[in-house]
């Protein structure tokens, strides 16, 4: 190629179809970071609320000294146990893991498709398919997707869309 041909393609009009393929792309990405986030947190209080329940019932047993709390661990044991049966974590860490491999099976079917030699035939079906997944999707968290959404950005070399949540948002993320 010489240097007109080079210069020339550089203004070149953007795809439309690389364009559409890019925002899905970067969207299931975001969705992938998003869930496997969630499946992590679950996961974490799952255990934790179970170790803390195993370990104030054998506390309560072994230790002489926890006489004078004795009243406070049996209401304990079942607050932790009522929790883990209400929000059921197990049950809500499995659907982040397997919407997080959605997603990535979407990603993969992008992947496929060697750069430059999409169709709109091809953009429509990746987008068909993140919606048919985003449909199975409990509604998202704000502050957790748009760092999310920071994070998939940096990944990428391109500067973040949004600011960073402050501290006290990002500590509380997961939950709100």
């Amino acid at each position: 190629m010489d240097e007109t041909t080079i210069t020339a393609k550089a203004h070149e009009v953007p795809d439309p179809d690389w364009e559409k393929r890019s925002a899905t792309l970067y969207r299931a990405w975001v969705q992938v970071r998003y869930h496997r986030r969630r499946q992590r947190f679950f996961d974490t209080v799952d255990k934790s609320s179970k170790a803390l329940t195993a370990m104030l019932g054998g506390a309560s047993i072994i230790g002489a000294r926890l006489k004078e709390i004795e009243p406070l661990v049996g209401p304990a044991i079942a607050l932790l146990s009522l929790l883990s049966l209400v929000y059921v974590y197990s049950d809500r860490k499995q659907t982040h893991k397997e919407l997080a491999e959605q997603f990535a099976g979407v990603i993969a079917a992008i992947e496929q498709t060697p750069e430059g030699t999409e169709s709109p035939q091809d953009v429509a079906k990746w987008a068909s398919e993140y919606a048919k997944v985003v449909a199975k999707c409990p509604p998202a968290l704000k502050t957790l997707t748009i760092i999310c959404e920071q994070e998939q950005s940096i990944s990428q070399g391109s500067e973040p869309a949004l600011n960073q949540p402050g501290l006290l948002a990002r500590m509380f993320a997961n939950f709100f």
